[in-house]
């Protein structure tokens, strides 16, 4: 089973897990034990800088992505010509970040971990209660 991380999914997994839906905490879970594999597409980490920048987050990017390569269960998902045409064939997504969070689950044919209910459909099942 693969999934996408969202932005806030990945952050709330790392630093509040309350605030995630059941069904998101146990895909994580499931990729924390190497049984599931969770993509935090690059752009997450880049949405993970802005927010460290304007004291946001406390944690900035290179961390992130080194607590997750402590598991085997996480992979960074760099963009790539799938992704970008995933992208442009979800043009009623207005925020170009949500945009290719969603076409990196597109691309992967994975499941997207999500509380941003504006990503329903889309040909992506979202993942999160």
């Amino acid at each position: 089973m693969t999934f996408v991380a969202d932005t806030h999914a990945i952050v709330w997994h790392l630093m509040d897990e309350r605030r995630l839906g059941k069904a998101a905490r146990r895909a994580f879970r499931s990729a924390d034990q190497g049984r599931a594999l969770c993509y935090v597409p690059a752009i997450a980490l880049i949405e993970v800088a802005l927010l460290y920048e304007k004291g946001r987050l406390r944690t900035g990017p290179a961390q992130v992505a080194e607590t997750l390569s402590a598991h085997e269960g996480y992979a960074i998902l760099a963009l790539d010509l799938e992704q970008a045409l995933a992208f442009a064939s979800l043009p009623t997504i207005r925020d170009p970040m949500d945009r290719l969070i969603l076409a990196a689950a597109r691309a992967t044919s994975s499941r997207l971990l999500s509380a941003d209910e504006a990503l329903e459909g889309h040909g992506v099942e979202r993942v999160w209660n």
